[in-house]
């Protein structure tokens, strides 16, 4: 799925733009994280928060 897909199912309020955005940019949303916080809980909070803030706008 391309990036302009997954931006139109957010535009959609479709959930599936999230579980596609995990799939697409996941690990790399989740690596920063983990490189910047050092903690797999706190990571885990961070990724989440994102999609939240994604998803919100």
């Amino acid at each position: 799925m391309t990036d302009m897909e997954i931006i139109n199912l957010f535009f959609a309020r479709s959930e599936q733009g999230i579980d596609e955005l995990a799939k697409k940019h996941g690990n790399a949303v989740a690596r920063v994280a983990r490189n910047i916080l050092g903690n797999e809980q706190d990571t885990e909070e961070c990724v989440n928060d994102t999609y939240l803030g994604a998803w919100n706008i």
